[in-house]
């Protein structure tokens, strides 16, 4: 009867009776493996039970019966009928088992086990990785040291394939949720238009690109939204292109209507300073967080997040910008910039969050007639589309025809990529003085250059 010499002989780590109460009854009743879902050989302590369950899960797999004798012909055939306990333990096990009622809580009994061995191993590797001298960073062994505890989650973790009848009633569940203002929901922007174009709001697990080219107000948009969002979620905002004393002074003339250059320059008229006030009580109550930390890699954007989670709780990301991130393998700046937004979505799923994450565009929209970018545009890499859910462009025609009086304030979010949602265009007034961005009214804007009509999107019917 063999045992894994890497633990100490603790019961705490292992059950012998669920492991041969499982053999047991499924020896006696073979339909029994289906209320054992997850439960694979290498859950087991013992090796000779390892070797009998997958003998036994063979057989079953195969419509063949497993019984005593079948079971012991299949493990004799191997060489391994000795190793298990011969015919004599296989008996033993079945007749000791009085039936396979309680096999699923018997089960369960086992996987908790295998988990808590996991555990103890990872916590092994663990302090391997701190005792053993290495070029490895802190931060790193950090980050190795999360995976490694956090693999153990998927032990016995196993999903199956569902039919429709049996999802249909808690997916009608949650969409009634949902109509009454319940359950997993999207979270809004504040901006109304915006969030009818995205279903809503941005939701959890999906990476959101707001990109731009310079002086299009893409962090204006997203610090915006950010703050909306902050009333009533936790928002961290990793600003590497602006100090956070710049993005006080945004935020100071968002929520106060103050004028941005008024409060860098400190010639603040009497109406201004009640405006002040007013700003610093609103947004002391704002669960918004500001990191300007500098040329941020992506293994310090993953640890930060994460850190922010555990001490304060985190529904929103906004990474400012994903030019600015550093480190990494890959020696193309393209090669780079696509392991950073892979990196994103992989955290924005790991967390459970929206992640805000801006981005620069190259200068071919401004080599053609209509300067609205298109998704080609991203700068540096491909891969960028490829990752996201939702690509946004912040687009200002009054930057490339400032004669135009009908486009003052006139800007565009461009929805060019939505994987659950229909694509389209998203007009706004930006309020670059106090760096907001409010509803469009009125007749949209003609263009001097470009198309003789305007392309209309889903803007024009919201």
């Amino acid at each position: 009867m063999n045992a894994p010499d890497d633990f100490p002989q603790s019961r705490a780590l292992f059950s012998i009776e669920a492991e041969q109460a499982v053999l047991g009854g499924l020896l006696l009743d073979n339909s029994a493996i289906d209320r054992i879902s997850g439960l694979e050989p290498a859950h087991f302590y013992r090796d000779d039970h390892r070797e009998v369950y997958g003998a036994i899960y063979r057989q079953v797999l195969s419509n063949r019966p497993a019984d005593v004798v079948t079971v012991f012909e299949v493990l004799q055939s191997q060489g391994k009928a000795e190793r298990v306990g011969g015919l004599g333990y296989l008996t033993q096990l079945a007749h000791n088992t009085p039936s396979a009622a309680n096999v699923a809580r018997y089960a369960e009994i086992i996987r908790d086990r295998a988990m808590l061995r996991e555990t103890a191993v990872a916590a092994r590797k663990v302090l391997e990785l701190v005792e053993t001298p290495s070029a490895m960073k802190g931060a790193e062994i950090l980050d190795r040291a999360q995976a490694l505890i956090g693999g153990v989650a998927q032990i016995g973790v196993r999903r199956e394939a569902k039919f429709l009848r049996d999802l249909a009633t808690p997916f009608v569940e949650g969409v009634d949720e949902r109509y009454h203002g319940s359950g997993d929901r999207a979270i809004p922007t504040g901006i109304g238009s915006l969030d009818r174009a995205l279903n809503g709001g941005l939701r959890g697990g999906n990476l959101v690109i707001v990109a731009g080219r310079p002086s299009m107000g893409k962090t204006a948009l997203t610090t915006d939204i950010g703050l909306n969002m902050s009333t009533d979620y936790s928002v961290l905002l990793q600003s590497m292109e602006m100090s956070d004393q710049e993005i006080v002074g945004r935020a100071m003339a968002n929520r106060g209507g103050i004028h941005l250059s008024a409060l860098l320059s400190g010639r603040l008229t009497d109406a201004d300073w009640p405006r002040l006030t007013y700003a610093v009580q609103h947004t002391c109550d704002l669960n918004f967080a500001i990191d300007d930390s500098p040329a941020l890699t992506m293994l310090e954007v993953r640890m930060k997040a994460k850190a922010h989670k555990r001490k304060h709780g985190l529904d929103v990301l906004i990474v400012d910008y994903i030019g600015l991130m550093t480190g990494g393998e890959e020696k193309m700046r393209t090669q780079q910039i696509g392991a950073y937004s892979r990196g994103l979505k992989a955290l924005a799923k790991e967390l459970n969050i929206p992640v805000i994450a801006l981005a620069q565009l190259s200068r071919k929209n401004e080599e053609r007639p209509d300067k609205r970018p298109i998704l080609s545009d991203l700068r540096d890499s491909g891969d960028i589309e490829q990752d996201a859910d939702v690509v946004m462009f912040v687009h200002r025609p009054e930057m490339y025809d400032p004669n135009n009086d009908e486009l003052k304030g006139y800007a565009e979010v461009l929805i060019r990529k939505q994987r659950n949602g229909a694509l389209g265009d998203v007009p706004l007034l930006y309020r670059g003085a106090v760096t907001k961005f409010d509803e469009w009214t009125g007749p949209l804007p003609m263009l001097s250059a470009g198309p003789a009509v305007r392309k209309r999107g889903i803007a024009a019917d919201l």
